[in-house]
Order: structure tokens, then sequence, then C-alpha cells
């Protein structure tokens, strides 16, 4: 994450001057890093009204500017869901075509079952065989049960599936898998609500956690991404896939300040337990010291 960032940073202010150069120069770098625009501005405010002392050097530029961002991403840092002993877990998984979603979950999966807990999942991807096929590896990899549905079924059947079995057959948790969908495909956002639905009709029986799996690599178009689910699904927490990549890292702060949503988990890795909980503060220690 926040490759070179320190370096630049510390080139930018070797001459010491916080002055309309130097701030001019940290905004085309957190730019680059993918922090956006309006994210931007809001860190240079802040930083403009700071005070310095006269013997200004980076390890206080970076103490300043590490205390905003704190400031701005803290607030929402979210853990990964709790089991509740009296009602069972169904995370209710989505995400656009190629963010790293089904590996996800198998991670999600490993969290769990290594803590002790009996694991289920839901394949409701039903309309790419690869990837029912993909989730039934892991399942078998790491010794899960596993409701699948056949070709081209419609997928709200497997969710039903998967909650009836969580529900009656003393599961803690439930994950489904669904369909990669473009936010642009309004057929297959209702289709979302569809599943989402019947989660919901079972909301005195289990509690559920919407998760949307993004790809990091993808910066900025993620924001678009989420805020179109969000008009069809409430969206409890963002997982970020492939920071193990060519990520840069600040896509991170912007989806805080401009959506309110937490990221709960960042994925670096392609390997089941490769998944953090997602913590400011060693955010900010790997963005200001990597």
């Amino acid at each position: 994450m926040f490759k070179n960032f320190t370096k630049k940073l510390s080139s930018i202010f070797i001459s010491k001057k916080i002055d309309a150069t130097t701030l001019l120069e940290l905004e085309e770098l957190l730019l680059i890093s993918d922090v956006g625009i309006e994210t931007v501005d809001k860190i240079l405010d802040k930083l403009k009204i700071e005070k310095f002392s006269d013997s200004l050097d980076i390890i206080e530029i970076k103490t300043k500017l590490g205390k905003i961002i704190l400031d701005i991403i803290e607030p929402f840092e979210v853990k990964l869901p709790k089991i509740d002993k009296e009602l069972p877990l169904i995370i209710f998984c989505i995400g656009v075509n190629g963010s790293g979603k089904t590996t996800t979950i198998a991670k999600l999966a490993n969290h769990y079952k290594a803590q002790g807990y009996k694991v289920i999942l839901g394949a409701a991807d039903t309309f790419r065989a690869a990837a029912t096929q993909q989730l039934s590896e892991w399942a078998n990899q790491m010794n899960l049960e596993i409701i699948t549905g056949a070709d081209n079924s419609d997928p709200a059947s497997v969710v039903y599936q998967c909650v009836e079995n969580t529900i009656n057959n003393n599961f803690n948790i439930g994950i489904i898998d669904t369909a990669g969908r473009l936010q642009n495909r309004s057929d297959l956002m209702e289709q979302l609500k569809k599943m989402n639905k019947v989660i919901q009709n079972n909301n005195l029986a289990v509690i559920q956690k919407t998760i949307m799996v993004v790809d990091s690599t993808t910066g900025q178009s993620t924001i678009k991404q989420v805020q179109e689910f969000a008009k069809y699904v409430s969206i409890d927490g963002l997982i970020l896939s492939k920071f193990d990549g060519s990520a840069i890292g600040g896509t991170i702060v912007s989806i805080i300040n401009q959506l309110k949503i937490p990221i709960i988990g960042i994925g670096t890795g392609e390997k089941k337990e490769d998944l953090e909980e997602f913590d400011s503060n060693k955010f900010i220690k790997r963005m200001l010291e990597s």
C-alpha cells in the first residue's frame, strides 16, 4: 500500500516549509495515491490550519498528516461480524465481476472456522458454473458444507436453502456468494434485491450482514460501484481485495470520507488465510512508514 509514499513525501518537504508550492505537491501526491479530490481538499484544509514548530521536520509533518487522516477513518473502523450465541449469522456477499468475491468468501469461511464455528456456504452464482466450482473446491478443501443450484436456476432458491439449512442444522454462520454484476444492469440489481429479501424474511431467526467486496486496484471507480449497489441493498461494510498487488491505498480514505461505510477487512493474497481486519492505526503506520 502507498508505494513510495513516504519517500515522495520526504522529498516534498525537504525544504521544511509548508507553503503554496509544497501543498500543491502534496495534493498531487495524494491524488496519485488514489485519494479522491474531495478528500484531498479536506485533508489540505485541515493541514493549513495546523500549527507547526519553528524546527519543522518530516516527522512532525507525518505526525500531523497521520492524525488528520486517522480522524477521518477511525470513527468508521468496524471489525468482521461477531457470532451471536442466540442467532446464526448470514453474510450476504455482493460485488461486481472480478472483484475477488468468491476467494474472499473462502477467507471469511476460514476466519470463522478457525474460531471453531460451524460454517455453511451458499453458491448463489448460478449463472457461471466456474463460480460454483471454485466455491465448491474451497468448501472441499476446508471440509465445509455447501448449497448449490442447477446451472441458470433461480439464485434466490439457493439463498433460501442456505438460510434454511443455517437455521435448522445448527450452523453458526452461512456465507452466500452472488453473481458478479455490473452496477448498470438494473435487471441483475433487481435480482439482488430479491435474494436480499429472502434473507430479510427470516430476520427474526438470523442476523444478516451484507458485505460488498471491491477490487482495491480499481481506485476511485470503487466509489461509484458502492454508491450504485447501495441503491438496492443496505451495505454493512466493505472488504477491499487484492491489496497484495498494484493497489496504492488512498481509496480507503476516500471511501470512508465520502460514503461513511466501514471498511472491515482487506485481502492481502490468494491464500485462505490472507484476510486482515481493518485497523486504522495500522493503516496509517503502513502509509507513512512504508
